[in-house]
């Protein structure tokens, strides 16, 4: 449990709700590869700055990808992987300099319909899968850096090109793990320099969330492996389009911080 007269004016009920929803993003995690801020953000950024989000859950996530990557890494299409990469260091280095200079709500409100349609077409697409061409790794990888770094919540775009090269639901997870894995410690890096990581209640509270992450990744392995990979992609389909709704509402609201 957090200490409640750190955030003296935030409610109870939402200190309270805090460890569960942290549990279900990791358990989502575990599950598809990707995900646990797009869980954890949304809810958070209704009543933190995303200055203090972002740079707490990476704290937690830090611990979540190198805990997945070394489980998963012999099965990833590190092919891909490089792909990404180059694109997605680029995004984060125009991410970082934006971090302190764009308005925050144009930026969600376009990733929020990006993804929420993206999670449409592949609820209600009834075309077969069919692998993209790799030129998009460039335009995706660095969509999925600047986002990444602003709000922490690069996966599902990568997760776009990636779901469009990978067919096989186990090589999914583990190559999006990876990339993830990758831009979290790039973060972490930057975090740092920059001092939004150096507060003691962003590592203490930090700290405090990493058994939650622990559980909810052990859940959401067992869920992967219940799931058939058309399961697998469903969830993830659906869990873009609930969380596009929370973002661009959260950019919508005038009501909220």
């Amino acid at each position: 449990m957090m200490p409640v007269d750190w955030f003296p004016d935030v409610p109870l009920l939402v200190l309270l709700l805090i460890p569960v929803v942290v549990t279900v993003g990791y358990a989502v995690f575990g599950a598809t590869g990707f995900g646990s801020s797009l869980i954890s953000v949304p809810f958070l950024a209704h009543w933190f700055p995303l200055t203090y989000v972002v740079p707490l859950l990476t704290t937690v996530d830090f611990v979540a990808v190198i805990n997945a990557s070394f489980r998963q890494w012999k099965h990833a299409d590190f092919c891909e992987v490089r792909r990404v990469i180059p694109a997605m260091i680029v995004g984060m280095a125009a991410g970082t300099f934006l971090l302190f200079k764009l308005p925050r709500e144009p930026a969600l409100f376009v990733l929020g319909v990006f993804i929420a349609g993206y999670g449409l077409r592949v609820l209600f697409g009834s075309r077969p899968w069919r692998a993209v061409h790799p030129g998009w790794a460039w335009p995706i990888g660095f969509a999925g850096g600047v986002f990444g770094m602003l709000f922490g919540t690069g996966g599902p775009i990568y997760m776009v090109y990636l779901s469009a090269r990978v067919h096989d639901k186990t090589v999914l997870r583990a190559t999006s793990s990876m990339v993830v894995t990758i831009g979290v410690v790039t973060r972490v890096v930057v975090f740092l320099v920059t001092g939004l990581m150096l507060h003691a209640s962003v590592l203490i509270v930090g700290a405090i969330l990493v058994p939650l992450m622990f559980a909810g990744y052990w859940f959401g392995n067992r869920l992967h492996h219940a799931l058939s990979r058309q399961g697998v992609f469903r969830l993830i389909a659906l869990m873009l389009l609930v969380n596009g709704i929370f973002l661009v509402t959260r950019a919508l609201s005038p009501v909220l911080p």
